[in-house]
């Protein structure tokens, strides 16, 4: 590989690469690339390489922001070309920018000093001595581009042109590039690269290499959000926040404590250095940025001129977000989040004095509560209506932890219907509950109680109760009472108490599987509500799930693509960005129930970190393990169970830990691990919490499931046929067809009929597989089976397709196409169900292996006794065993597994 020459004229620490030297010739060792591993990098360094390749190329201009990974990227570039060259490493500084030469120091040695003083003859030098170097043309690799000297920049840019040397030009800005470098570029002679920041998939990959364990998602996007997709950020952040307390390792996985703070960061120089660098209005606007995280551009000009703001546009430390009204933030967020840090630690006068002035006017909820978030970490006085409000932000904006720490500082909050309020939407564990519970009865008690707070009070109570799953006559009990109050409600508060009683009856509906009860009334209240409003989206977000359940799955759609036009701005007064989260979980559900599961993995990542958008992190990568789970895929399941269940016991906001713990027991099941199956199947039957009623049923589904794999199969066909009468007494022909199609596959095979006439009807994906294994299962046909397990691969569903794959094998007749067999057995290796038989076929004791084969070549139980020498009875035993283990019901299933043995 090539060689390698340092020629950094950066006063200070030395360069990483090889030790310089005086006129020797250039070195021969290479550029070391350092312990940070590269991660998302792949294709900028090939379009680096292959511009160095190109035969009429001068070379790249590699183009990113401090941080983003350009030297990384260059030097991984040019130490890994296919060819020998001598590379030269020159870095750009501002100690040398103002020496002509001053980045050639080093090669100036070997040239004549008079030559070193007209530009032509030093060009004619520098271009022989580099003819001179062995190998093809040498490789200039050009840092910290914008403080190069013009000098060095024409000469080096000329020798590109002459061929004599290839460049690989690094800068931060195209603007800020020197002309001559510019030239070669429109001139199409370099190549310009790119570099973007990291994908929240590349970070999270990043920090896992890093840390050396999986990352939960929420960590994941965290850091993703901290370090603005720049590996440089992430190398300062990652270190930091381990000595500070900020990651925790959790059944060998990284995830967030529950309530991360800053306080630990504030040591960092990142942000202080940024303040540290400015003065004047510049220094106001990166304080008052750091402080509040954003602002409203109108905002933060009424503080700073805008040619300042412009000013700091340019130079990379201000960005303008336009997703909604126009935003300024800081260009790096972990720097900020140091910056506010240090500022509490030490709040500046002047910078007090602009926030309080800002304080007082009406702020966005997120910039409300960031402000309220920095007073209280820097001692000041907060008052409790300013806290009020803040959690009342929280909580619109899914931020259950702040809504707790604002309303913690209330002086007696128990005491304020507000604050109870509030506390009461926090999503909760169970003590929590209780406590609300309590301060609700309390207030309830208390005469002279306006009937509109008293009818708040009531609906916050009775939803409480009806999220968990407390007994129907409680909950019923507790609708009267919410009733009751509503009715002695007049005024502009009348209208709002009759609605959210229409909003929590439909919740209660929803959860108890009334799903055409909520279709007919959620399209009646919508009439009068106003779009996008937060009624509105609550309202269509319950009612895209039950149309879904009741299988109008077309008009789902269409409330689902309403939804998606629904502005996402997390500074609307008309709608919270939690309703829309709620929203956004009843579509990816509604999607699942149709078997339309890629259309629902990209949905649960797609507003993941982006700005004005609050998602549950927790929650989406839960749902994603429990979908692929659902489906069979189990090792993809488990890549995101995992870190989701460690994250989760460090707060369980929505309350899912249970069926997350089931799904894993099914996907471990699946996998043939037994006894990891049964530890998590007993974690979730023995959970210390209450569940929700959404958690217990989807809690049941897994266990189920995993029964059937460790248990008895038979049993479990049995329970989901059970689920499937269920729903449709309910009238939820989309949910009757996914405990149907269950049943069936696994075992009741009676129940084929009514799976096909079921499917016929609907219109999904879903029902597509479960129609072809019914029809196939009705006629004995192994093509039909094979269909339903092509169909079955096509959508992700690997149960099904392995289920069904296998049942084609078992009923594969000699006149059939002998491709069947093999297509069957091509489905099942690729599906869980090849795994669990192939296990369960080694679990045999050796008898029973031996008659399980026997078998196979037709043996009666006569003939196993005697030539096992055992009973007919005993040998009966043996044959009952074997084919309990393999999970088949009949000799000729047994066979078709061992028909190979």
């Amino acid at each position: 590989m090539g060689k390698q020459l340092d020629t950094g004229a950066e006063v200070g620490p030395a360069q990483p690469g090889p030790t310089r030297r005086a006129s020797t010739g250039p070195l021969l060792e290479r550029v070391p690339p350092g312990a940070w591993p590269l991660v998302g990098r792949t294709a900028e360094i090939d379009r680096v390489k292959a511009a160095l390749l190109h035969a009429g190329s001068s070379g790249a201009l590699v183009v990113g922001a401090a941080g983003q990974g350009k030297t990384t990227v260059a030097r991984n570039a040019v130490n890994t070309l296919p060819e020998r060259s001598e590379i030269l490493y020159i870095r750009g500084s501002s100690v040398g920018a103002g020496m002509p030469y001053g980045a050639l120091t080093v090669l100036l040695v070997d040239v004549d000093e008079h030559a070193a003083h007209n530009p032509l003859l030093l060009f004619t030098a520098l271009q022989a001595m580099f003819g001179r170097l062995p190998g093809g043309r040498p490789i200039v690799v050009v840092d910290n581009v914008e403080d190069l000297d013009p000098h060095s920049a024409t000469v080096l840019a000329h020798l590109a042109s002459a061929r004599s040397v290839r460049v690989v030009v690094l800068t931060e800005q195209v603007r800020r590039t020197p002309e001559p470098f510019l030239e070669l570029w429109r001139n199409q002679l370099l190549e310009r690269i790119d570099i973007e920041p990291l994908t929240l998939e590349h970070t999270r990959e990043l920090a896992e290499e890093v840390l050396g364990n999986p990352v939960s998602r929420v960590l994941a996007v965290e850091l993703w959000r901290g370090s603005n997709g720049k590996a440089g950020a992430l190398r300062t952040m990652i270190p930091l926040a381990l000595e500070s307390g900020w990651l925790e390792l959790r059944e060998g996985v990284w995830t967030q404590p529950r309530f991360p703070g800053e306080e630990g960061i504030a040591e960092a120089r990142a942000g202080s250095d940024l303040l540290d660098a400015l003065s004047g209005h510049a220094r106001t606007a990166v304080a008052l940025l750091g402080v509040l995280g954003a602002m409203p551009l109108r905002m933060l000009l009424c503080h700073v001129p805008g040619e300042e703001v412009d000013r700091l546009q340019q130079d990379r430390v201000v960005r303008v977000l336009r997703h909604d009204a126009p935003t300024a933030v800081l260009d790096d967020p972990f720097a900020g989040a140091v910056l506010r840090a240090a500022l509490a630690r030490a709040p500046e006068a002047a910078i007090d004095g602009a926030l309080r002035e800002i304080e007082r006017g009406e702020l966005p909820p997120d910039t409300d509560v960031r402000l309220t978030t920095w007073l209280m970490q820097a001692g000041s006085p907060v008052t409790d209506a300013r806290l009020l409000r803040s959690a009342r932000h929280a909580n619109h904006l899914a931020l259950p932890h702040l809504a707790r720490r604002f309303l913690s500082g209330v002086d007696a909050w128990e005491e304020h219907p507000d604050a109870v309020l509030q506390y009461a939407r926090v999503t909760l564990d169970g003590a929590e509950a209780e406590e609300a519970r309590s301060a609700i009865a309390a207030l309830l008690q208390q005469p002279g109680l306006p009937p509109a707070v008293r009818a708040a009070l009531r609906l916050e109570g009775a939803r409480m109760r009806i999220r968990h799953a407390h007994h129907p006559d409680v909950v019923m009990e507790e609708l009267r009472a919410c009733e009751a109050e509503c009715a002695a409600v007049e005024g502009r508060d009348a209208a709002y108490v009759t609605r959210e009683l229409a909003l929590l009856g439909l919740e209660l509906a929803l959860l108890q599987g009334r799903c055409a009860d909520v279709v007919e009334r959620a399209s009646v209240l919508l009439t009068s509500i106003v779009d996008y409003s937060s009624p509105a989206i609550r309202v269509r977000g319950m009612l895209v799930l039950a149309l879904a359940s009741t299988g109008q799955y077309e008009r789902a759609d269409l409330v689902a693509e309403a939804l998606a036009r629904c502005p996402h701005t997390s500074s609307s007064p008309s709608s919270h960005p939690s309703d829309r989260e709620e929203a956004r979980r009843s579509v990816v559900m509604s999607l699942v129930s149709s078997g339309r599961l890629d259309e629902a993995l990209e949905l649960l990542h797609a507003g993941s970190g982006l700005p004005g958008q609050v998602q549950d992190e927790a929650w989406s990568e839960s749902m994603e393990g429990m979908l692929l789970a659902g489906a069979g895929r189990s090792r993809e399941a488990l890549a995101a169970l995992l870190p989701a269940i460690a994250q989760l016991r460090a707060e369980d906001r929505s309350g899912m830990l249970p069926a997350i713990e089931a799904a894993a027991a099914y996907a471990y099941a699946l996998n043939g691990q037994d006894d990891a199956a049964r530890d998590y199947l007993d974690r979730a039957r023995h959970t210390g919490e209450r569940p929700d009623r959404v958690s217990l049923s989807t809690s049941d589904y897994f266990s189920t499931l995993t029964v059937s794999l460790l248990e008895d199969p038979a049993a479990a066909a049995r329970q989901m046929l059970h689920s499937a009468d269920r729903e449709r007494g309910l009238g939820n022909t989309g949910l009757e067809l996914v405990f149907l199609t269950q049943a069936v596959r696994l075992g009741e095979y009676a129940s084929a009929h009514r799976l096909s006439v079921r499917a016929g009807g609907l219109r999904t994906p879903l029902a597509q597989c479960s129609l072809l294994l019914g029809k196939g299962i009705l006629a004995q046909d192994a093509a039909l089976l094979l269909e339903a397990a092509e169909a079955g691969l096509a959508i992700g569903h690997h149960d099904l397709a392995g289920s069904s794959a296998l049942l084609a094998v078992d009923l594969r007749a000699p006149e059939d196409d002998p491709l069947i067999f093999v297509r069957a057995e091509q489905i099942l290796r690729q599906t869980s169900v090849e795994r669990r038989r192939s296990r369960t076929r080694q679990s045999l004791t050796d008898r029973e292996r031996a008659v399980a084969r026997m078998v196979a070549r037709g043996a009666s139980n006569r003939d196993i006794a005697a030539a096992e020498h055992v009973s007919v009875r005993t040998a009966e035993g043996y044959v009952h065993r074997a084919m309990a283990k393999l999970g088949v019901h009949n000799r000729k299933q047994l066979r078709s597994v061992f028909a190979k043995q």
